[in-house]
């Protein structure tokens, strides 16, 4: 079944900055329009963001029932959540693919046909040095005037 849903989209992050070891934060919010896919395994949520001056991306975050999520952004990056546990990930839409390791360190997942909210709270390391400390929140509603399919 494809429902249209609306989904805000925000992270916090704290970031390092390699040149001089210090910390910068970053937020940031968006709402865009997106479809819930539903299957035996579990949902899927699609949806396409628009990058600053770039064309839009469609983004696919895979919930199976085994209670881990798999996010792909352009079908060539990839992270994988799963509470406790830390998953080697591959980035590949730049000029050379660069190996991350995703840790997760907490995850809630409230998110069915009727919507719902993900809240991911992970750490990114790229090359056995910390990147980035995140927190992902997303809330899915179904559209107003929304119909399954």
């Amino acid at each position: 079944m494809k429902i249209p849903v609306n989904i805000t989209i925000r992270t916090d992050k704290t970031v390092d900055d390699p040149q001089d070891g210090s910390n910068r934060n970053e937020v940031r919010e968006t709402t865009v329009n997106g479809f819930m896919h539903t299957k035996k395994s579990g949902l899927t949520l699609e949806y396409a963001e628009r990058d600053e001056g770039s064309l839009p991306v469609t983004t696919l975050i895979d919930m199976p029932v085994s209670g881990m999520v798999m996010m792909t952004r352009g079908g060539d990056a990839g992270m994988i959540f799963e509470r406790g546990k830390t998953h080697s990930c591959v980035f590949t839409n730049g000029a050379l693919p660069v190996e991350i390791r995703v840790r997760t360190e907490a995850l809630t997942n409230t998110i069915s046909a009727l919507g719902g909210r993900l809240d991911v709270d992970y750490t990114v390391d790229i090359i056995a040095s910390r990147a980035e400390q995140s927190h992902l929140s997303l809330s899915v509603r179904p559209a107003s005037g929304a119909t399954a399919s």
